[in-house]
């Protein structure tokens, strides 16, 4: 009983009333919990390989030889959900040092734009748009990379479950 107590984190005398419909419901918790658990990790390896591979991209060009575009388009597509899942799911009052999170953000956004912004593009209505798409694209990716590296305890503790 001691151990069923500790693991649902109810109290013995709960236990001991025989509250069955009380004890379903916590069955029912610890069942959710541990899928949230799982779908929480599945979107940080996700999160993680999509953010690898846009990052990698305008840096080795080769991949862009041997992958055609919809396979970025799909790449994209996936981490961007990974992400707003992963966000969903987070603890974020887990995460002690807020502006910390923050400033990591803004440097990645910066060296991201910095590395992969396009330099020779026209000012036009053409131009407008694609200068838009890329910093929302960079901005989007060192928020998927920020949270890598600020949710990785969290990652981690879920991963042990």
């Amino acid at each position: 009983m001691v151990q069923i107590s500790d693991l649902y984190h109810v109290s013995l005398d709960d236990l001991l009333r025989e509250d069955h419909e009380m004890i379903n419901n916590y069955k029912e918790e610890h069942t959710m919990n541990k899928r949230v658990d799982k779908i929480f990790v599945l979107c940080y390896f996700l999160n993680i390989i999509g953010a690898v591979v846009i990052v990698l991209k305008p840096i080795l060009p080769f991949l862009s030889n041997y992958l055609p575009k919809p396979v970025f388009t799909i790449i994209s597509f996936v981490i961007v959900s990974s992400f707003i899942i992963l966000v969903s799911y987070a603890d974020w009052s887990k995460i002690k040092n807020k502006p910390g999170f923050w400033i990591t953000w803004l440097i990645i956004t910066l060296l991201e734009v910095r590395l992969t912004f396009p330099v020779n593009v026209p000012i036009n209505d053409n131009g407008i748009g694609y200068i838009f798409g890329a910093l929302t694209g960079n901005v989007l990716v060192a928020l998927c990379l920020t949270c890598i590296v600020w949710l990785f305890p969290q990652f981690k503790e879920r991963r042990a479950k």
